[in-house]
């Protein structure tokens, strides 16, 4: 009993604490014959990581945190950083740092062993050397660096028991799982931090900005230990930010890839990093030879962390491995074909290995995901497997299901979130529609698509979105017309955004003869506007302007809302392209209330844009500026790329009238970038519409400096460019007023609006002014009133002179207000 006390082994059998003084006294006995491991001096500096070590250092200060596990996946960092830690530490603390490595251990009763050799602390036969390792931690002021963990987990308890031992004792652990023990903190060192994907894909790189990115300093700091000559250009900068990216910001997959620089060029290293997973694998290794086994090459690293699965981990790791781009839990439970609960608990183990990555989104359905190195590696496991065909057609099948609801509601009140959804899952569905058209499914392929076509077209993936329709048109030959119907009319209108209006036009001739031999008025409709387009688009306005009239005349009896909205919406762009503004103002006025009471804010963008533009051929600048600002809110909150350039534009060719010449030529140059992202070339009519505003921008500026501040646009990121069109107060410009904005409130007239009555009008005069009211122009005006257009003008301009108005529709709108019509 008396003997029991003196060791320190109460009631409970639990080792105490022993008091100090006599601590001290034990401590002192312990020999220490070998030298302690110090903290190597690492060859290389640390590249991206100063905030999380920041974070690190502030965390390992609290009295509080005595054990801090760095946690990631194989080849992140978690050693390179721990010793950032220890070195910054090791002269603070009274005792040091010490660094043990546990790689090579292979059993977790080797663990106490391996410190006490750290500590260089001799074990004396017939003590335990659990016992030895508490004596000899009491009293003193150590950092104990425990580096690869992960297969050791069974000596969990070792690291608390040495905690309780001695009060000044902190322990670092690097793992691909947490400890999971009481007062263990983490932190989760993510891959370094890539270039904007946007920016990337404009070409919009700022060299220095770059070459200051984590992932891409890291890849030029080993490329040039690799080969001295290597220097980032111009040329390549694009090329080396896609490898980083491809390779997830993953050190060692970048130190890997940028040490074939010697021998292969940024190009030849990113088209095998692209190819089948071998070549990606292959390319990832002869890393250096002091490193350990495993971290020469990427292949091996993953592999270390796959052979401590259990088989369920194993069969759930390779089947998560067809999802692209991240996973919910729904969806996982389905392809694995296992309930929810069982998913989670399989997905919560993968996590806490580092293999799955989830995400923190508060309040949001949780999302995971998987580093698309370690996805390649699984993706070799479950074809090594044979049960991958199974998976993938479980996929494909559920990512169907999902486009098909989510399609049904982008054209409904739930559309803004179904827009997000299919965002989120474009890369499912991508894989979705790639195994259904491989496997031969017209059926399925061409709905899947049909279903897309709205989403791809208002996020501007056009390119994409033909690729699919024309794939599905391929596969459906045989394919019901009613089926095959769509599909041309959405391959077509994915060709006019790329520019090639002939295919655009070939298309959507197929797409009306198609119509008129089934019967269906809504598509004749539609095509009859596509191709009235493609007409205006080339130049040819009296066509153009004949078949969307067309269009008109089928989409009004029979209902079709949207077909009435397009139409007219066109029928005013050929109005504004003769010089019709007062018309153009009319029709876009009666598309966009139908549209506010269709409530399709995707129209209601795009039709604000094309009105804001005749305001501006009006005189009418405030209310071109509230046009442009409504219409960026709106295309910018639901991501439509393309209303979005076209506001960016407005905005660009407001600037440019109103003297704010600088302003409009940057947007000028990040509308264009954003254009070359997305793929949308600016059409023959818009260049030529736009022209006169960049010539009187080459006047302002001189041409030197246009062209200098356009570079500057082009560099601005699309959220840059929104923040830059809407950074200027609105317009406050007192033109003429013509009308409200339709649908805006009525405190947005005019304050000061004319009061009174009319001067006296002929007749003949108040006819005029009730057709004009009507948005009608001189030529139909001309054949209601059987007079020539002729003497319609010499009467308008009667009007204008008898009511002081600058415009015609501003003379209607005068005559509306005083309540004459």
């Amino acid at each position: 009993m008396f003997f029991g006390e003196r060791d320190g082994i109460g009631e409970d059998c639990r080792p105490r604490a022993h008091p100090r003084s006599r601590v001290m006294d034990v401590a002192a006995m312990i020999e220490f014959p070998f030298p302690r491991q110090r903290i190597p001096i690492p060859p290389t500096p640390l590249i991206g990581r100063e905030a999380l070590l920041a974070t690190a250092r502030a965390m390992l200060a609290d009295p509080q945190v005595r054990l801090l596990t760095l946690v990631g996946p194989g080849g992140v960092g978690k050693t390179r950083l721990a010793l950032e830690l220890a070195l910054a530490l090791d002269d603070e603390l009274a005792d040091g740092a010490c660094l043990v490595s546990l790689e090579a251990l292979q059993s977790a009763e080797l663990v106490p062993v391996a410190i006490a050799k750290g500590l260089g602390i001799s074990l004396p036969g017939g003590r335990e050397p659990e016992l030895v390792l508490r004596e000899a931690v009491s009293g003193r002021e150590w950092l104990l660096v425990l580096d690869n963990f992960e297969h050791l987990l069974a000596a969990a308890p070792v690291v608390v028991d040495l905690l309780s031992a001695g009060a000044g004792l902190k322990m670092l652990v690097t793992s691909r799982e947490p400890l999971r023990v009481r007062g263990e903190h983490e932190i989760a060192v993510p891959p370094l931090s890539l270039p904007e994907e946007m920016d990337v894909a404009s070409g919009a790189l700022d060299l220095d900005a770059l070459a200051a990115t984590p992932a891409v300093a890291l890849f030029v700091q080993r490329a040039r230990a690799a080969c001295f000559e290597f220097t980032l250009t111009n040329e390549d900068a694009g090329t080396i930010a896609t490898i980083c990216a491809r390779l997830d910001g993953l050190p060692l997959a970048i130190e890997l890839a940028a040490a074939r620089i010697s021998h292969l060029s940024p190009g030849a290293i990113l088209a095998r990093i692209d190819r089948q997973r071998s070549a990606r694998f292959a390319l990832l290794t002869g890393g250096p030879r002091d490193a350990p086994p495993r971290l020469r090459a990427m292949r091996d690293t993953i592999a270390w962390s796959y052979d401590l699965l259990d088989n369920g981990e194993r069969a759930m790791f390779g089947r998560l491995a067809v999802f692209v781009g991240g996973f919910t839990l729904e969806a996982a439970a389905a392809v694995c074909e296992v309930d929810e609960w069982e998913a989670l608990e399989g997905i919560r183990s993968l996590v806490e290995k580092s293999l799955v990555r989830g995400s923190n989104a508060l309040g949001a359905e949780p999302r995971f995901g998987m580093l698309e190195t370690i996805r390649a590696f699984a993706l070799e496991r479950l074809a090594a497997s044979g049960e991958a065909s199974g998976v993938q057609q479980r996929h494909a099948e559920w990512y169907f299901a999902y486009a098909i609801e989510n399609g049904l509601n982008l054209r409904g009140p739930r559309d803004l979130d179904a827009l997000h959804c299919l965002e989120r899952e474009h890369a499912n569905l991508r894989a979705a529609l790639s195994w259904l058209s491989e496997q031969g499914d017209a059926v399925r392929t061409a709905h899947m698509a049909t279903a897309l076509c709205p989403f791809w077209e208002e996020h501007a993936h056009y390119r994409e979105g033909r690729q699919w329709l024309e794939i599905a048109i391929g596969l459906g030959v045989e394919m019901a017309p009613a089926e095959r119907l769509p599909l041309l009319l959405g391959a077509g209108t994915m060709a006019w955004y790329e520019g090639d209006f002939a295919r655009a036009t070939e298309r959507h001739r197929q797409a009306l003869s198609l119509a008129r031999a089934i019967g269906d008025r809504a598509a004749e409709a539609a095509a009859l506007n596509n191709l009235g387009v493609q007409a205006m688009e080339q130049g040819e306005n009296a066509r153009a302007a004949a078949q969307f009239a067309a269009s008109l005349a089928l989409a009004r009896p029979s209902g079709e809302t949207r077909a009435v909205i397009f139409a007219l919406h066109n029928l005013a762009q050929v109005a504004r392209l003769e010089h019709e503004g007062a018309v153009a103002a009319a029709r876009l006025g009666e598309a966009l209330t139908m549209a506010r009471e269709l409530g399709d804010e995707a129209i209601v963008s795009s039709g604000l844009t094309a009105l804001g533009h005749v305001l501006l051929d009006l005189g009418e600048a405030s209310r071109a500026d509230a046009a442009f600002r409504e219409s960026l809110a709106l295309s910018d909150r639901r991501g439509n790329a393309g209303d979005a350039i076209d506001a960016l534009e407005g905005f660009a060719r407001l600037g440019a009238e109103q003297g704010e010449a600088e302003r409009a030529a940057r947007l000028f140059g990040a509308a264009a970038a954003l254009r070359e992202a997305v793929g949308t070339p600016s059409s023959p009519s818009d260049t030529a519409y736009f022209a006169p505003a960049m010539a009187a921008l080459q006047r302002v500026l001189g041409a030197d400096r246009l062209a200098a501040i356009v570079a500057e646009g082009r560099k601005l990121s699309r959220r840059e460019a929104v923040a830059t069109a809407l950074s200027v107060a609105p317009y406050s410009g007192r033109g003429a007023s013509i009308t409200l904005l339709p649908g805006a409130s009525a405190a947005a007239q005019d304050a000061d609006a004319e009061s009174g009555d009319l001067p006296d009008l002929t007749p003949r005069e108040m006819e005029v002014l009730r057709l004009l009211a009507e948005g009608l122009s001189d030529k139909e005006i001309g054949a209601r009133l059987t007079i020539s257009p002729q003497t319609v003008a010499k009467h308008v301009g009667s009007l204008r002179r008898k009511l002081g108005a600058p415009s015609r529709t501003a003379a209607a709108t005068l005559a509306v207000r005083r309540g004459r019509l």
